[in-house]
């Protein structure tokens, strides 16, 4: 029961700091119609969903190792291994903008791609979301969940304030979006270093960049395999579905972001707080605590569907919400079925290899790029939707499978030789 209730406390300030966030989005969306055609919407998703995709990749999985190494070596012997990831997520963080914004020009020269004013936003939006990860990371690992809370706060505020001055000021309204997120990400990064009271001495840590980026590879080849799975849906719908259809599914996901900023973030972050320290300490419980939180995130679905219809009544009244319900449903499947591959993927933690999350996330990236593009261009979109709102659940068992495995060869090799710590 303890450690329910400080997972519970944790999620908690986890979820007092996205209030904000969530706000800060329903105000972004509230603010939307009168800049956005629907069509756009797709483009915003196809945008975000890069962004995502190449930020993941520039953080080389470092992540994971970072977390590893202040758990083995301490928090007072972190300082080295903090500043060589501020360095190196720095230099790629900023290559990943630079990146997409090529990209996306090109796209544009062969007339495919239409906002260009959005792009010169995101080397910013990429360099700062990089560095924010990592000193949310250090706070994380140090449960500093309060003094995370209040910065997720401010952020959002430095955030909204930023968005309504770049509007006023007649920016266009994504370029808004993403540059103001860019800016107080940059500003809460800098208040953040100065208060970890950093050595001036800085140096690059070698063995520990190679020990994370091992540990971290194919924790990082799985991040990219999910996430370059939610691009190929919504680049499907966006150049091979009709711009109707490419419509509702983009308005589909704004009404579905905030349960995922509220609420399923929320618990991903608590779980990744507690998980390292239940491994250490409380091990035969996990995987009780790991079925307890997956219930938490499945009631998501049905508070999804009650505040994307929240949103619709007061957003986008003029579409029938009889046509964007099967889009929500799919985008909340997806959504939650991400939550839960965190808390049933605690095997992999316990044996400090992600191998087996990328062989099963990079075999549903197989299947969607097969049967996605195809069942959209040949059979009724429907057909579409169903495909990639089960894909998920499917790695979401062999995940839980696996972590199952761990648990029990674990139990074996405990009841085999006693007086080993097989954990």
């Amino acid at each position: 029961m303890t450690e329910r209730r400080a997972f519970l406390d944790t999620w908690k300030f986890f979820v007092v700091a996205a209030l904000p966030g969530f706000l800060s989005n329903f105000w972004v969306i509230l603010r939307s119609p009168g800049f956005l055609t629907t069509q756009d919407f797709i483009e915003w998703a196809v945008l975000t969903s890069s962004l995502v995709l190449l930020c993941c990749l520039s953080q080389l999985g470092i992540k994971p190792g970072y977390m590893q190494e202040v758990t083995d070596k301490g928090i007072n012997n972190r300082y080295s291994a903090l500043t060589s990831s501020i360095c190196i997520l720095s230099v790629t963080g900023l290559l990943a903008g630079v990146s997409l914004l090529c990209l996306f020009k090109a796209l544009s020269y062969f007339q495919v791609w239409s906002n260009t004013k959005v792009l010169f936003g995101l080397p910013i939006f990429c360099l700062t979301a990089n560095l924010y990860v990592i000193f949310q990371t250090d706070m994380r690992i140090r449960q500093k969940a309060k003094e995370l809370a209040k910065l997720s706060i401010m952020q959002t505020m430095l955030s909204l304030i930023i968005f309504e001055i770049m509007l006023a000021s007649e920016f266009d309204f994504l370029l808004s979006v993403f540059l103001s997120s860019g800016i107080s990400n940059g500003i809460i990064c800098i208040l953040l270093y100065f208060s970890l009271s950093i050595p001036t001495k800085w140096n690059i840590d070698l063995i520990f960049l190679k020990k994370a980026l091992k540990i971290g590879s194919f924790f990082l080849f799985s991040l990219l395999c999910r996430y370059a799975s939610d691009s190929i849906v919504f680049s499907s719908f966006k150049w091979i579905a009709s711009e109707t259809v490419g419509g509702y599914l983009g308005v589909s996901i704004k009404l579905c972001e905030p349960i995922s900023i509220l609420y399923v973030s929320a618990i991903q972050m608590a779980w990744g707080s507690h998980v390292y320290g239940w491994i250490k300490n409380s091990i035969n419980d996990l995987p009780n605590l790991s079925t307890w939180a997956s219930k938490i995130l499945l009631y998501g679905f049905l508070l999804g569907n009650a505040v994307a219809i929240l949103m619709w009544f007061f957003l986008f009244e003029d579409l029938s919400f009889f046509n964007l319900l099967p889009f929500v449903v799919m985008i909340l499947s997806r959504i939650i079925a991400f939550g839960v591959l965190s808390t049933v993927g605690y095997g992999q933690t316990i044996e400090r290899s992600y191998i087996n999350g990328f062989k099963v996330n990079f075999m549903e990236l197989v299947i969607t790029i097969v049967l996605v593009p195809l069942s959209l261009a040949n059979f009724h979109w429907s057909v579409c939707l169903l495909i990639c709102g089960v894909l998920p659940w499917i790695s979401v068992m062999r995940v839980y499978l696996h972590s199952t495995a761990v648990i029990e060869f674990r139990k074996f090799q405990h009841k085999s030789n006693p007086t080993t710590n097989t954990f």
